[in-house]
């Protein structure tokens, strides 16, 4: 190792810990915001005052779609960071119980959902209320039916194709499934990593053999195998972000990138030739989404490999990951249910971006205080224990 990268970096700094998380999660935020404030639609193209039109588009919103490879960067960090839990919960229950059964992996997918799940609760006990006072009361997006809400509550709107409070929600099916369905992934993984990979590549570009399948009358009669066909491709293409985070997690792959690209040059030069590959990718093939798991490991390396050497803003990005999970819980309430207005009507998209931002992080703030003061944290920490 060089001297340069001694004297920027000590060794033991270069674990992918929860602070190198945090630091990526908040960049990932970031990009959500402006994602969702200037979204690649006609119907947001009048919302603002551009500073440019790129081909009758607004450059912000051009922009935009390229934030949208933050939903694969937070899939894949749930996918690292659940990896390592399991490994770290696995290991206390062997040193306790002298192994680790299917209880105590359903135990650890029940604490996990539960960890989800209160925060969630707790975004829409505080949020859709207000829809009493501000815009459109939840009984008239839940068409009066019980269930709707009941669905909605539980984070699964999406899943159960019913209304919703917040169209961001989706996010919540996906994930709640894909946490289901990780033991079945430990244990393929434990056994071959490569085959989950490869499972996972498979099932997302199955679309492909499908339409082929179509073509074919047999194949066309077959209404079951086609209903859990469409039903899956609504949540595919996550697998291979989550299943790439937890393959990195079992090898240690960031970590080995960086004591490989330990000094700054060498970090720049991965990273920018990483981030703009990806751009060429997303410019040129048209299965973007497909490939955003690529472009999601080169922003997670330049935030880890960068941002993270740059002492002020590396401690601002570490804030914004640490409540970027509430913050993409509550946000869109904000800029588009309950004050569209006032959000949008600082015309220009740096002035409405920053306003967001500091608002949000405020209200999460805010909601941090206002459950310790009532012992939710405690209620929660009680049950998931």
């Amino acid at each position: 190792m060089s001297k340069e990268a001694t004297a920027l970096e000590p060794r033991r700094n270069f674990q992918f810990d929860i602070r190198q998380t945090n630091i990526a999660k908040g960049i990932s935020l970031l990009m959500l915001l402006w994602h969702h404030l200037f979204y690649n639609s006609a119907a947001y193209y009048k919302r603002f005052t551009t500073m440019h039109l790129y081909k009758g588009v607004p450059i912000e919103c051009t922009l935009s779609v390229y934030c949208k490879v933050c939903v694969s960067a937070f899939v894949l960090l749930s996918g690292y960071g659940l990896y390592l839990s399991w490994q770290k919960y696995e290991k206390k229950m062997i040193q306790e119980k002298g192994r680790f059964t299917f209880v105590h992996q359903l135990i650890f997918v029940k604490n996990h959902l539960l960890k989800l799940m209160f925060n969630f609760w707790f975004v829409y006990i505080l949020f859709v209320p207000l829809s009493i006072f501000i815009g459109t009361p939840f009984w008239e997006v839940y068409k009066g039916n019980f269930w709707y809400g009941l669905a909605d509550f539980m984070g699964m709107a999406t899943f159960f194709k019913t209304p919703t409070m917040n169209g961001t929600w989706w996010f919540m099916s996906t994930i709640i499934l894909l946490y289901l369905l990780f033991p079945l992934m430990m244990f393929i993984m434990k056994r071959s990593p490569e085959i989950l990979v490869a499972l996972s590549v498979l099932l997302t570009f199955s679309t492909m053999f499908y339409k082929t399948l179509m073509r074919m009358t047999w194949f066309s009669k077959l209404t079951w195998l086609i209903q859990a066909h469409d039903f899956i491709c609504r949540y595919y293409v996550w697998l291979i972000p989550f299943t790439i985070g937890m393959y990195l997690a079992r090898y240690r792959l960031l970590e080995r990138v960086r004591e490989r690209y330990a000094t700054t040059g060498r970090a720049l030069a991965l990273c920018c030739t990483m981030l703009l590959a990806c751009i060429a990718v997303r410019l040129y093939l048209r299965q973007k989404q497909y490939f955003d798991s690529i472009f999601a490991i080169a922003v997670i390396l330049f935030a880890y490999l960068i941002l993270s050497r740059i002492p002020y803003l590396s401690k601002a990005l570490e804030q914004l990951g640490i409540y970027s999970g509430v913050i993409f819980m509550f946000h869109t309430f904000i800029f588009s249910r309950y004050f569209p207005d006032f959000i949008y009507g600082f015309k220009y998209a740096i002035p409405i971006y920053l306003v967001l931002t500091v608002i949000c992080y405020l209200v999460a703030v805010g909601m941090k205080y206002l459950k310790k003061l009532i012992r939710y944290d405690k209620l929660a920490k009680k049950l998931t224990t």
